[in-house]
């Protein structure tokens, strides 16, 4: 029974020694990351450029419908002449 009592103490060490081992290293990707995050937000992001004619006339197109102004459309009804 002595036995038994001192193996699972034993399990238990071992569990939370791991167990911090692992929160401890967690912690320290944890604040790299955010710092990396950080640096990522004070970095303004550089706009991808358009690296053939196409693309630039797809990117002038975008941008130029971004800033138009909305128009109202009139709908007009079309009905089949069949019936």
């Amino acid at each position: 029974m002595g036995f038994l009592i001192k193996f699972f103490l034993g399990f238990m060490v071992v569990y939370f020694l791991l167990k911090a081992f692992t929160a401890f290293l967690m912690g320290k990707r944890g604040r790299q990351a955010s710092t990396f995050r950080q640096r990522q937000r004070q970095q303004p992001q550089q706009p991808k450029q358009p690296e053939n004619q196409q693309d630039r006339i797809i990117e002038y197109q975008k941008k130029k419908f971004e800033s138009s102004e909305i128009e109202d459309a009139d709908f007009v009804e079309v009905k089949n002449s069949k019936h």
